[in-house]
């Protein structure tokens, strides 16, 4: 009985503690290096090792924006504090649509200022600058979203300044601009991404991965809100402004000679949501349209912003709407609590003549109803019900459900919609925007981005891919206005039959493919190459409501400075790499891709800035080791705790599975220990 007591306490002990190892292993990987109460980021060589203070980025963001182009500059510091050569990297969140097209670093009074490359060829020159000992920098695009910095050889005890630039259009939609800087960075869940098995350490630290479905998060590293911002915008609009808001941050607004200038109110900002300022055209002074040229070399460049007549009907089409709804771990908390609002909204605003069903998601799916059901009390009732009871935990799996909303049959007299609420958090884009693309039909498809940080690249191209519109919400308090102007604008007709004349037959080279229609309060946004300058006016023309409708654009000539040829390059790279995710061929996709960045100096998937000092700073021998600087979660996310996405692990079934383990184990030692005493 002794040695069965001994062997019962040792297999408990052994089991209680490595399941709580087990357990505790990703919160540990994820808090090890950070020290939550300073709220700076400490790292260590070896468990022994004494924590010296980690790489840091400081990051200020100033915005100039003439009419509705904006030049955006990026100011990276980084700081090394330590005394070891440090090579840095930082993991940071652009605009899809950024057309980036400047690097200069500056390391005391020395500036460097960078020069667009071949994506292997700038790799392989930022290697050989950083072993030979020389200051270099280099800025590639991950994601159409998600870019990199990496600075090497930092000295201890210095700074290097990195200044990116990037021009966008700044897009006007339901009567007011909006310009939004990303600042955070929500985690990414990849369905069926295994870690390499022969990762290093490190490597699988930085991967998070999964230990119970075999997916890991991608290699953003995203950490605890320790980044600060400071944000100053020069707004030009270039007509009388009625007011001036900055949704998510307090800011201070003042006068100046041209316009108005924006700054962050107070010091030490986090950049732990996105940026969005929005502003107002003055009352009776609405811009319905504006056309641009500029020209550059033989060619000239010509951008087209036109927003439809927003025209209340009460007679509007029967509507059958399909709700689908993310529930995984990564909505968890304000998000779950905005998306459950926004759809109870959305059944409430439905019609007895519309017919709708709803689709909640996270590892797996389950709909309301088999099939889309009349609106009547009952299922008013029954959906109420349904949404009260959603609760957020698990993965992201996103494809079934789209699926399965997309393959219902067409309804006729019925307008098809799908409303898709989630904050993007996946790593598998390129696979669900190609599958929207193909399986669309005449179906719609709207998508609105919840939390402080959504996947603004994927809920973009899901909705241009599903012919819809894309909505913006951060927080529980607009819930109301932003969905109301989504719902108005899914229950109201939309300008059809679009088609787009040119002064003098010109025949333009668009960035894109002009799109058949619109829904009333969305902008339309051409940019198109001409074989010359145009003289006269734009004529668009489509239909309302089955009637005719006309509307002549005046062209204004613009400086070859203003960057439309830039902004055409970027869109045209992105309708090319939209094109290779749809299965087009490869090689002369890709060679097209190269060619626009390099012509008009762009990052691109395939193409990198690149920055090299020729002098030689780090003393041969001298040791140095790789820093990657924390980037920023979104507040009121689980990773803001942690450092990853909820939906990447299930930590809190692990810890539960651990804490009932020790239970047992101590019972069990107990029970031992009373057999022991027992005569």
């Amino acid at each position: 009985m002794k040695y069965l007591s001994l062997l019962i306490r040792s297999v408990s002990a052994a089991f209680a503690a490595a399941t709580l190892t087990f357990a505790a292993a990703p919160l540990a990987s994820a808090h090890a290096s950070l020290d939550v109460q300073s709220g700076t980021l400490y790292l260590k060589s070896s468990p022994d090792a004494e924590a010296v203070e980690a790489l840091r980025v400081t990051t200020a963001m100033q915005a100039q924006v003439t009419g509705n182009v904006a030049r955006v500059r990026v100011t990276q510091t980084f700081s090394n504090s330590g005394k070891d050569w440090v090579e840095g990297l930082y993991v940071f969140p652009l605009s899809a649509d950024a057309a980036v097209d400047e690097l200069v670093m500056t390391v005391g009074e020395r500036t460097i200022r960078g020069e667009i490359q071949e994506k292997v060829q700038a790799q392989a020159n930022y290697a050989q600058a950083r072993s030979e000992g020389k200051r270099a920098s280099i800025v590639d695009q991950e994601r159409p979203n998600i870019f990199t910095t990496a600075v090497a050889n930092i000295a201890p005890n210095s700074t290097v300044v990195v200044e990116i630039a990037y021009l966008e259009t700044v897009p006007y939609r339901d009567s007011r601009y909006t310009l939004r800087l990303p600042l955070a960075i929500t985690p990414r869940y990849t369905p069926g991404a295994a870690l390499d098995p022969g990762a290093s350490l490190a490597a699988a630290n930085a991967a998070l991965v999964n230990v119970a479905n075999g997916t890991s998060a991608t290699s953003e590293r995203v950490t605890a809100p320790l980044q600060n911002v400071d944000i100053t915008v020069e707004l030009a609009a270039g007509f009388p402004v009625s007011s001036v808001v900055s949704l998510h941050h307090t800011v201070e607004v003042n006068d100046d000679a041209l316009g108005k200038k924006i700054h962050l109110a107070g010091r030490g900002i986090p950049a732990d949501r996105d940026f969005e300022l929005v502003w107002t055209p003055a009352a009776g002074g609405e811009v319905a349209a504006a056309a641009f040229a500029e020209r550059v070399g033989d060619d000239t460049f010509a951008l087209l912003v036109l927003t439809p007549p927003n025209v209340a009907d009460d007679t509007t089409q029967p509507r059958e709407v399909t709700f689908i709804i993310d529930t995984s771990g990564s909505m968890q908390g304000p998000s779950i609590e905005q998306a459950s609002a926004a759809l109870q909204m959305g059944v409430d605003r439905l019609k007895p003549s519309d017919r709708f069903n709803i689709i909640r998601f996270a590892s797996d799916y389950s709909s309301l109803f088999t099939v889309p059901q009349t609106v009547d009390a009952s299922s008013r009732i029954r959906a109420s019900q349904f949404i009260a009871a959603l609760r957020a935990d698990g993965g992201t799996e996103m494809r079934a459900p789209l699926e399965h909303a997309m393959s219902a049959p067409p309804s006729a007299g019925f307008l098809q919609q799908i409303v898709f609420m989630t904050d993007g958090s996946v790593g598998n884009e390129a696979e669900l925007i190609a599958l929207i693309h193909e399986k669309i039909a005449r179906t719609r498809l709207f998508t609105v981005g919840i939390g402080a940080a959504p996947n603004a690249y994927f809920l973009e191209q899901a909705a241009a891919a599903g012919r819809g519109s894309y909505t913006f919400i951060a927080d529980r308090e607009q819930v109301r206005s932003r969905m109301q102007d989504l719902f108005r604008k899914l229950e109201r007709p939309a300008l059809v039959d679009l088609r787009l004349l040119w002064p003098g037959n010109l025949t333009p080279d668009l960035a894109a493919s002009m799109p058949g229609d619109l829904y009333a309060g969305d902008p339309l946004v051409i940019l198109a190459r001409l074989p010359r300058a145009p003289t006269g006016d734009l004529t668009l023309s489509g239909r309302i409501r089955g009637e005719d409708w006309i509307h002549q654009v005046p062209i204004t000539r613009v400086d070859e400075h203003s960057g439309l040829s830039k902004l055409w390059a970027r869109e045209r790279i992105a309708d090319l790499s939209r094109q290779l995710q749809f299965g087009g061929d490869r090689a002369p996709l890709r060679a097209s891709i190269l060619d626009l960045a390099l012509r008009h100096h762009l990052v691109s998937e395939f193409t990198s800035l690149i920055a090299i000092d020729d002098a030689v700073v780090r003393p041969p021998g001298s040791s140095g080791h790789v820093e990657q600087a924390p980037t920023s979660g979104p507040a009121g996310g689980y990773w803001a705790q942690t450092g990853f996405a909820k939906t990447a692990t299930p930590a809190d079934l692990l810890l539960l599975c651990g804490l009932l383990s020790i239970t047992l184990g101590s019972f069990c030692y107990w029970v031992s220990f009373r057999r022991d005493l027992a005569p």
